[in-house]
This record gives structure tokens, C-alpha cells and sequence, in this order.
């Protein structure tokens, strides 16, 4: 099956789950910000540089600083930038008592996964606050966060797939991921999703957006009360995000992985954009 159609049809699906069952509406959808971009200085601006300085993460506990620091300075109601930082700093403080519980048969892969993902953000987020050339999909994605007139959900959602479809894969390839670490794979993965309340809960509080219908459909599957149902689409994006990585690992597949990847990032944008348009991000 082709991932990206796959994909597509698990992202129209969570759409029409939510907006058909009349979760989500546009009286529901934040307003939006007459303001989402605070003023800059020189100290700002300096600090900011120092933040996302990526040199210093080598180790989990430095991720997971690296990230606290970033919510603490950028996620305020005036500051669409800091709308990722929220649902990163919430999952990773997850994954550090799994790391430490034993969960994972190579705890080191997961923690140099957890170390890698944030590296990648924190490098491309450095490239976009100095001026530099972030790769294109987080180019696209921290657009978003100058423009006031869109809903803090989409700029949220258009960081989150930036991580889950691009970076994943990437990450996967960079630490050298092999079929072997598929059952840990997963259960890193189950952050994302025990971390949802506590990610709706704190993205309402800050930018008065109500993911929790959305987040309901895509992470926990309660929409329709079927527990087959759960991480419908979440669980299809990280599969294809293990497929993919052995997609860039092999030589005679890694054009094409890399253009598959594009074009399912593409598609994502695509989808995020109608739910905006339908009040429901």
C-alpha cells in the first residue's frame, strides 16, 4: 500500500470523525492573536541563540533541559513559537522514567532517539531565531508562527507532524535503527499518547484552543468508542516513519523514501489546513 495515501486517508478520516460527530466547531477554535510575535532586542535575541545552541545536547538529561528551557522562554499566549515546546517538554517528561524503568531492551537506543529528535528541533529552531536556513519542512512549520491570523492549533499540529513525518525517520537512520528495535520503537512512542491530556490541557490554558475533541480522535481513538480504534492515525504515522527509516537506510530506496517523505508531508499540510478552514483546529 502506499504510505502517503495511507497516511491521507487515516488524517480525511480523523477529520470527518470530528467534524461530522460535531466535536469541533468554529465557535470552538481559538480567536486569533492580534499578537503572536513578541518584540525582539539584542538580549532576546542573544538568549534565544544561546537556548537552541545544540553543541551542548548529548545526553537525555540535556534534551530534556534544552526543551524546558525553550517552553519556560517562548510558550506564552503572545508567542506562537512556543506552541511545539508545550507538547515536546510534556512527552519527554514521560520518556525519562521510561528510559530509567527499564521499559526498552537497548534503553540507550531510546535515549539517543530522544536526544536525536531534540537535536533536530533545537538545530533547526536555532537556524530560524538567527537568521539561518532551517530545512523546509520546519521553514514551513515556523512560518506559521508569524502569521496571527491562523489558529495556535494548526501552527501546533503543522510542528508535530513536522516531527512525526520528517524527523523520525531521519532520527531512526542517524542512530542507526534496525528491525530489532521495533517493540521499543513503539513503546517510545506510547509518550505521545499517554502524554495527550496533559498536552490539551496545558495548550488550552496558554493559547485558549481546545485540541482535546481532536486529539481524542487522533491519539486516543474515543471518538467512536471502539478500542480498535485508538491511535488510528497516530499509530499508521509512526509505523510509516519506521518504514521510511529503512527506506533512507537502504541505497537503491533512499530517493524515492526521501520524496515519499516530502509528499506525505505535503499531504499533511494539505488536511491541516481544511481542518483549520472547518473551525476544527
Amino acid at each position: 500500500m502506499n504510505v502517503r495515501r495511507a497516511l491521507c486517508a487515516g488524517l480525511v478520516a480523523a477529520s470527518v470523525l470530528v467534524g461530522g460527530a460535531g466535536l469541533v466547531g468554529a465557535e470552538a477554535a481559538a480567536a486569533p492573536a492580534t499578537r503572536c510575535v513578541p518584540a525582539s532586542t539584542p538580549e532576546s535575541e542573544k538568549r534565544l541563540a544561546e537556548l537552541t545552541e545544540v553543541s551542548g545536547i548529548k545526553t537525555f538529561d540535556d534534551a530534556r533541559t534544552a526543551i524546558s528551557n525553550l517552553r519556560k522562554e517562548l510558550s506564552t499566549s503572545d508567542n506562537y513559537l512556543g506552541t511545539f515546546p508545550i507538547a515536546f517538554d510534556n512527552i519527554l517528561q514521560l520518556v525519562g522514567p521510561s528510559i530509567a524503568s527499564g521499559t526498552y531492551d537497548d534503553p540507550e537506543w531510546a535515549e539517543a532517539l530522544a536526544v536525536e529528535v531534540v537535536r533536530l528541533y533545537v538545530g533547526n529552531l536555532h537556524e530560524f531565531v538567527t537568521g539561518g536556513t532551517p530545512q523546509a519542512h520546519w521553514a514551513e512549520a515556523f512560518k506559521l508562527t508569524k502569521k496571527c491570523d491562523r489558529s495556535p492549533g494548526r501552527v501546533l499540529l503543522g510542528q508535530i507532524f513536522a516531527h512525526l513525518i520528517v524527523d523520525f525517520p531521519y532520527a531512526l537512520e542517524n542512530i542507526g535503527t534496525t528491525a530489532e528495535h521495533t517493540r521499543d520503537y513503539y513503546a517510545f512512542g506510547n509518550a505521545l499518547v499517554d502524554a495527550t491530556p496533559t498536552i490539551v490541557r496545558d495548550v488550552k490554558k496558554t493559547y485558549g484552543v481546545d485540541l482535546h475533541p481532536l486529539f481524542t480522535a487522533w491519539f486516543l481513538g474515543d471518538v467512536i468508542g471502539d478500542s480498535q480504534a485508538t491511535t488510528l492515525l497516530f499509530q499508521s504515522t509512526r509505523t510509516v516513519a519506521l518504514v521510511n527509516n529503512f527506506g533512507l537506510q537502504n541505497p537503491a530506496t533512499r530517493s524515492a523514501t526521501v520524496a515519499e517523505i516530502d509528499a506525505m508531508y505535503r499531504t499533511s499540510l494539505f488536511a491541516l489546513d481544511q481542518m483549520e478552514n472547518l473551525g476544527q483546529i
